[in-house]
């Protein structure tokens, strides 16, 4: 009588089991990360007949899939430089395309592998340089989640 009780136990708690591990839904499956290896990709220059340095309103992201970047220009050199930060949708990243639209009406676009701490470099100019950056995701989805004019703030 004692075998049967644990055996029927033993299989009551397996079918809490597997029944347990049933309950979550479709959409907050975990994605596995793919490796990529970092290479740098070509920047493609483009030179049109009047830039558009009007930033416009970014997209509103959904929590899950939220990341961030930092955007710098050397105060120097006035060179522009993208850094991937990371955030709660970094995994479902499949690549971030930034484009730089300088004041002299020169454009850069530069594809940033979506690796926390990884740089996109854009040469920019003295004046008001325009960078977008939009995130590209796994399901197909992208958002722009950048867009502003950088300019150098001049000495006190």
């Amino acid at each position: 009588m004692n075998k049967m009780a644990t055996l029927l136990l033993v299989l009551f708690v397996a079918m809490l089991t597997l029944g347990a591990a049933c309950t979550t839904s479709s959409d907050t499956q975990t994605q596995t990360p793919t490796p990529v290896a970092p290479t740098p990709a070509p920047t493609s220059v483009q030179t049109p007949q009047s830039p558009e340095l009007q930033p416009q309103p970014t997209d509103i992201v959904p929590t899950q899939k939220a990341v961030t970047v930092d955007v710098s220009k050397d105060p120097i050199y006035g060179t522009i430089t993208v850094t991937f930060r990371g955030g709660k949708g970094q995994y479902a990243v499949s690549t971030l395309t930034v484009k730089a639209t300088l004041a002299d009406g020169e454009m850069h676009i530069q594809d940033l592998v979506p690796e926390v701490n990884m740089e996109a470099e854009f040469p920019g100019t003295t004046g008001a340089d325009r960078v977008e950056v939009t995130a590209f995701f796994n399901d197909g989805t992208s958002y722009k989640i950048y867009d502003d004019i950088l300019e150098l703030r001049p000495r006190q």
